[in-house]
């Protein structure tokens, strides 16, 4: 079997009004999807989820400096293939752009793979279980604090055992407000967890920290910039909260600096950071130094991977994509059911990808 073409498609869909983080606002939710065709018939899928600007420049590097690098290798040589593209890429980068693309093709490998063999990507990679904790993933900052507490009530109604929202007014007493209004309106038993997406600086970061850990905040998120490890480290020393980091880091090696400096006590990882077979190293890499991990999107793929690891803790379930599908697997009672399907078993949606592709 060998590969015959790489199709990419950019799909843009804007959100029904912005929405509001510390660092951003985002109007839209992109992704690039890509098709790998074989000879034998059978094409691999991925999506792979773009917010902000950049999609446009991931979608050329993927048609002009990735797709004929694939003509004619065996899809079933993944690992051969990440080095190849790993390697040929160099020069352009080992994070952003370049991973977006290596990361799509690895997907896009594994779901081809799964439906060669008519199995899925759990089953390939081995099942730990057949279910995994999910969080409901919303409280943007654009949100008053009365619709934020609606929202998070509305997130529990739905059966999830945990909730997430963003912080990082320039004003803490603001966000305090906030996250112990969520606290009381959900109580005791349900886990919350804040991001502040990179907005702080160390000592506002640890001040804050320290006024979840009264709360019984679950994990902290992104407390100060991500590439400053070093504050990461400061802010994880500091507090007894969870640090969660990582959500804008690639590759094992970026990972492994994290792990090295002590910067998280929770790694979360996009599928950009390498793909399947990347995240599945990163995770076995941190779960030989007793970390936990946790996926950053596409949740109805990341399932399939997080229900194959021994450490994986819950999983981010956003909405943002769930439509642009025939179906998705079942969420109930706050879990995440991985479904048996060949290959990662999404469909996308003919009509969204008509009116939506960006040409």
């Amino acid at each position: 079997m060998k590969i015959t073409s790489v199709k990419t498609k950019l799909i843009s869909v804007p959100f029904k009004a912005p929405i509001r983080v510390s660092t951003l606002s985002l109007a839209k939710r992109d992704a690039i999807i890509v098709e790998v065709e074989t000879d034998e018939g059978v094409t691999g899928m991925e999506y792979i989820p773009v917010l902000g600007r950049g999609s446009e420049t991931i979608k050329a590097c993927m048609d002009h400096d990735i797709a004929d690098l694939l003509i004619g290798e065996d899809p079933l040589y993944r690992n051969k293939i990440w080095e190849k593209l790993w390697w040929a890429l160099n020069m352009i980068g080992r994070k952003g752009i370049a991973m977006y693309g290596i990361s799509a093709v690895d997907v896009a490998l594994w779901d081809l793979a799964g439906k060669l063999q008519k199995t899925s990507i759990h089953k390939m990679l081995g099942p730990y279980t057949n279910q995994v904790k999910v969080y409901g993933s919303a409280g943007f900052m654009s949100l008053s604090e009365e619709e934020l507490v609606e929202e998070a009530e509305g997130v529990v109604a739905r059966g999830f055992k945990a909730f997430k929202m963003k912080a990082g007014f320039p004003d803490l007493r603001i966000d305090l407000k906030r996250v112990t209004a969520v606290r009381k309106a959900l109580g005791p038993d349900i886990d919350i967890m804040v991001d502040v997406n990179q907005g702080l600086d160390v000592p506002a970061a640890i001040q804050f920290g320290r006024e979840l850990e009264k709360l019984g905040i679950y994990w902290f998120e992104e407390p100060v910039p991500a590439d400053d490890m070093i504050g990461h480290a400061e802010v994880a020393r500091a507090l007894d909260i969870r640090i969660t980091t990582g959500e804008t880091e690639y590759s094992r090696y970026g990972f492994r600096e994290l792990i090295d400096r002590k910067a998280g006590d929770i790694l979360m990882m996009n599928l950009r950071a390498g793909g399947i077979t990347e995240v599945v190293r990163i995770a076995n890499m941190a779960s030989a130094h007793r970390i936990s991990v946790t996926p950053h999107l596409a949740w109805e793929l990341q399932n399939q991977i997080y229900a194959a690891i021994t450490n994986g803790t819950y999983i981010e379930y956003m909405d943002w994509y769930d439509d642009w599908f025939e179906d998705v697997p079942q969420i109930k009672d706050g879990m995440a059911t991985v479904w048996d399907r060949p290959g990662h078993g999404l469909k996308f949606r003919e009509e969204i990808v008509r009116q939506y592709a960006v040409e």
